[in-house]
């Protein structure tokens, strides 16, 4: 007891000349609680001529330690044996190792899952994904005829135009045909502008006459046949069979599905018999003739389309229907014979 107190008055000592040390502060603290037991922690502080700044750095390092606990009374501080709190501070550290050996258990689990389950059937998905460019034009047209060979249930293609030639054409007739025969689907989609000329309006005929599925747009956006939704080619505009890029896998052809999907509901069916629109005479209707006058007038379809309150579309038709009916190759000769037939 005799050597508490000594420490205790070292340490009032110390304070007194300039502040002892956290390790001393905290020691004499100790050692006070150990010889008088349970008190309030600025009783304690004031028996040993602390101040309230000094003690405070003393207590931090016994809570710190695990050497103190609660007194008798709830204002009131004790100590612990060094010992208890040896053994204390070993079990939270067993406590934390468990825990930390649980979550290293469950990292090692997920990480089995995500490379024996989730991985592989990524790579799968990745390894059926290929993009060729093929640049040979045998390649090429020979490639057309092996996509038909193996397509189970349909082709898809969109043109924005010009047609090829003739013998290109004669041998996308006989291919449709075959596929059709075997009873795949055949879709197309082209360019109102492809139903301006005598030789593509027939190609078109011809083609819808097959059993084809037919439709005009406005705009195609590039030239694209997709076969059985897993297999896209994107053909480079040239006056035959020229370069491609084949993508192959649903992974990426699926995008070139849905963007003709989308273009295939926003074009028009294509008719080979005339429209409606005409007058029962065979003459021109109101709406051609003055979609005529316009065009003779060099305004742009946009321009024709607000002159008349109509859309773009209805424009790009009437001017379809008034070249199909007057049998004229481009715009400027449809012009040409309205004005020789007194149309406009």
């Amino acid at each position: 007891m005799a050597g508490g107190e000594e420490r205790g008055k070292d340490v009032a000592n110390s304070a007194r000349q300039g502040g002892p040390d956290a390790p001393d502060i905290a020691l004499a603290l100790y050692q006070a609680l150990r010889m008088h037991g349970s008190a309030p922690p600025a009783k304690t502080a004031a028996s040993l001529g602390l101040t309230e700044a000094q003690a405070e750095v003393g207590w931090s390092e016994l809570r710190q330690l695990g050497l103190l606990r609660a007194g008798g009374n709830a204002e009131e501080v004790d100590s612990v044996e060094p010992d208890t709190a040896l053994m204390e501070l070993l079990a939270r550290q067993r406590e934390a190792l468990r825990a930390q050996s649980d979550e290293l258990s469950s990292v090692v689990t997920t990480a089995e899952v995500l490379i024996d389950r989730y991985r592989p059937a990524v790579l799968r998905e990745t390894a059926e994904i290929e993009v060729e460019l093929v640049t040979n034009r045998n390649r090429a047209r020979q490639l057309t005829f092996d996509l038909d060979a193996a397509t189970n249930k349909s082709v898809s293609s969109m043109h924005p135009g010009p047609l090829a030639p003739a013998e290109i054409l004669s041998a996308s007739l006989e291919q449709d045909r075959g596929l059709l025969a075997r009873g795949i689907r055949v879709r197309a989609i082209y360019s109102q502008s492809n139903n301006s000329a005598p030789r593509q309006r027939k190609y078109l005929a011809d083609l819808a006459a097959t059993g084809a599925e037919v439709r005009l747009t406005q705009q195609v956006p590039f030239d694209l046949l997709i076969a059985d939704s897993h297999t896209a080619v994107v053909l480079h505009p040239s006056d035959g069979w020229g370069p491609a890029v084949v993508v192959r896998g649903p992974a990426l052809v699926r995008s070139y599905v849905a963007m003709y999907e989308d273009c295939w509901l926003r074009s028009l069916p294509y008719s080979a018999k005339p429209s409606n629109s005409f007058e029962a005479d065979g003459e021109l209707t109101e709406q051609h003739r003055t979609t005529l006058r316009l065009l003779a007038n060099g305004l742009t379809d946009e321009r024709i389309a607000r002159k008349l309150g109509v859309s773009l579309r209805t424009v790009s038709r009437l001017v379809s229907e008034v070249m199909r009916d007057l049998q004229a190759e481009s715009r400027f000769q449809a012009g040409v014979f309205a004005a020789n037939r007194g149309l406009i």
